[in-house]
């Protein structure tokens, strides 16, 4: 995982994490778990608009280490680091988190089912599942168009597992955020 391309100006300037974490809603006292939180893009500002607990789970040890240095340099508390070995499996209490976030990670899932499942179990009734992606056509950055995944398709694999769309907007040329609760009762 290059930090270059995930911490790139252009990057960071369409997705701009703490305005865009405001706009879905993030307030003081929400619980977050951001899954694929890399080097902590998005990871560090909920943290920072929360006084509550941001879960960030990674499964490669140098953005792990990235990120807990960074959580040093901020002297932030909240933020709770979980290396994750490739497993739909958290340590997370049932129905204990407000926003779950998979920003630009959804694509790169391959038990994406498992993964959901796995989201619906830490997730409170009334919790939201925010999914940002790179729009399935060409574009100035990303992966290759045929590893990408459109809001279709997203949608329909949500859909099919017990997930409605609240909104859907564009943050840019390269993005699209969807915002997703369960339709679940608590477990």
């Amino acid at each position: 995982m290059d930090i270059n391309k995930l911490e790139n100006k252009e990057r960071l300037a369409e997705l701009r994490p703490e305005e865009t974490l405001l706009k879905i809603g993030l307030k003081d006292c929400d619980v977050v778990c951001d899954i694929g939180c890399g080097s902590g893009v998005f990871t560090i500002p909920a943290a920072k608009i929360t006084s509550n607990t941001v879960y960030g789970i990674e499964i490669s040890d140098q953005m792990v280490n990235i990120i807990n240095s960074k959580i040093e340099q901020e002297g932030l508390k909240n933020i709770e680091i979980q290396k994750n070995n490739n497993t739909n499996k958290y340590n997370i209490s049932n129905n204990s988190v407000d926003y779950v976030l998979l920003v630009t990670v959804f694509h790169e899932i391959e038990e994406k089912y498992s993964l959901l499942n796995e989201i619906k179990r830490i997730m409170k009734k009334n919790g939201l599942l925010i999914i940002i992606e790179f729009h399935d056509k060409k574009t100035a950055m990303g992966p290759p168009v045929d590893h990408r995944i459109g809001k279709k398709e997203v949608l329909s694999i949500c859909q099919s597992n017990d997930f409605i769309e609240k909104r859907t907007f564009d943050l840019g040329e390269n993005f699209y955020c969807m915002i997703l609760n369960s339709n679940i009762r608590e477990l």
